[in-house]
């Protein structure tokens, strides 16, 4: 309920800044960070339910919900989604036509290629490609684990997988993505990395090979 809420959210344009399943965590949180609107359903695990865990109405906006009212905010946000679409669709035909009467800038490239920035909070954190061992798929997130450290995004394994051009990043399976020069162990169904193993699709096994050396 909260992966799905958040997606749309998100591409509303705001910025989710945490999920918590407990109030516990949830008011920890708050401590840390304060967003402008806490979306809190009526009740949550714990012992502090909803109403009781509510930090200081004058400091926070809570919106309440069960299940009845999260069905029409889905749906509300749906709609808001639909008409964004069709205003899209407008600008992006006023865009072109803009395009055709003038000539295209050639001057913009992708100089950091090596890295891509990650949200934590309300900063952009650096993380280098090659700190990247592996990429996992969270229903509707993705999980990104370093050596010691993972990250947590709010989109996609397939959005991920689009963006990341790097050739040493290999969809393994429809979960996982792979950095290649990370892995230890190539199993019948699965590979090694970081002593974690990965299973590893068996259509994907013979383009793995294409990306290796073996002798």
């Amino acid at each position: 309920m909260a992966a799905k809420l958040s997606l749309r959210l998100n591409k509303l344009g705001y910025q989710i800044t945490g999920i918590f399943s407990t109030a516990k965590d949830a008011l920890h949180f708050i401590e840390q960070d304060v967003p402008d609107l806490i979306l809190m359903e009526d009740h949550l695990k714990g012992q502090l339910n909803g109403f009781e865990s509510n930090p200081s109405k004058e400091e926070h906006s809570v919106l309440y919900f069960n299940g009845g009212k999260t069905k029409f905010l889905q749906k509300m946000i749906f709609n808001k989604l639909k008409d964004q679409k069709q205003f899209f669709k407008e600008e992006i035909s006023e865009s072109l036509d803009r395009l055709r009467k003038k000539p295209p800038k050639t001057d913009c490239q992708l100089i950091l290629k090596d890295r891509i920035f990650v949200r934590c909070h309300d900063t952009m954190v650096r993380i280098s490609l090659d700190d990247i061992h592996y990429i996992e798929a969270d229903r509707n997130y993705c999980k990104v684990y370093l050596r010691n450290k993972k990250f947590l995004l709010v989109c996609s394994l397939k959005e991920v997988n689009d963006k990341i051009t790097d050739k040493r990043f290999l969809r393994i399976h429809r979960s996982y993505i792979a950095n290649l020069s990370h892995i230890d162990e190539i199993g019948s169904n699965h590979v090694l990395i970081a002593s974690r193993s990965l299973p590893l699709s068996k259509n994907m096994r013979t383009e793995l090979f294409q990306h290796l050396q073996v002798i």
